[in-house]
């Protein structure tokens, strides 16, 4: 018995192999969200209080400049209170992070899409720009109303943000948890109180100065850093995990 040749159409065969190798091109193999759609995700992530905590910040410094110029405050006051607002803007990214380890929540947060290095990173980008927006609006309304220039004022009120946001962190991954929110807020009404004791002594306001500030700035912007990447290193080894979650 013999069988029935089948033919086949060479024509459309080759059509029809094209449009598989079509069809796999445009599938999606993986998925490779950009940065922006990533922070976008993880903000109805984040805690309210610590955005809001953002918002009345912004609020208090502008009732503040407005009511510095309206009572024709001298420039040792803006200064004075610009370095207050400037040690505190790091508080609400320290408390954000805390709530992960607060709540036993870094193994979870391991496993997900983003693990917990990469949503650390984009809870420091989303915190971090916040801060700097609010203290280049806290900047341009100071310097507006001193007599130093913009660039001094930026210098002077980027030493205590630097400085404070370093020893906030060293707090963070120093101490046990329960008693880091304390005391992260003790270092930055400390560093906020640091920050004040140069108002008794004016002639470090003052042009001649500026080479001290920089280098004020210089070893904070350093050990801040050194500390961000200690963090990384730690969360990458994975080795610290259960002891951040414990601490």
């Amino acid at each position: 018995m013999q069988l029935e040749e089948i033919h086949i159409d060479q024509k459309k065969k080759a059509i029809a192999l094209e449009q598989l190798r079509q069809a796999v091109k445009e599938k999606e193999i993986s998925y490779s969200p950009s940065v922006a759609s990533v922070v976008l995700g993880q903000m109805k992530y984040l805690s309210l209080s610590a955005l809001g905590g953002q918002l009345i910040c912004l609020l208090l410094i502008f009732g503040a400049c407005a009511y510095l110029e309206g009572s024709k405050a001298q420039m040792m006051t803006w200064l004075g209170t610009g370095s207050v607002f400037a040690s505190i803007l790091g508080v609400f990214l320290m408390l954000e992070l805390c709530r992960s380890s607060s709540y036993h929540m870094l193994e979870l947060e391991q496993s997900c899409y983003l693990n917990i290095k990469q949503l650390w990173c984009v809870k420091m980008l989303i915190f971090g720009s916040l801060d700097l927006l609010l203290l280049t609006v806290l900047i341009g309304g100071i310097s507006k109303n001193v007599s130093c220039g913009l660039f001094a004022v930026a210098l002077y009120l980027l030493v205590p943000f630097v400085i404070s946001n370093g020893l906030q962190l060293l707090v963070f991954t120093m101490f046990r948890r329960g008693k880091r929110e304390y005391l992260q807020m003790c270092a930055a009404v400390l560093v906020s109180l640091l920050s004040l004791a140069p108002l008794d002594m004016p002639e470090l306001y003052t042009f001649a100065c500026l080479g001290f500030w920089g280098m004020a700035l210089l070893f904070g912007t350093v050990l801040l850093i050194a500390e961000i990447v200690w963090l990384y290193r730690s969360l990458c080894s994975g080795g610290d995990l259960r002891l951040m979650d414990l601490c």
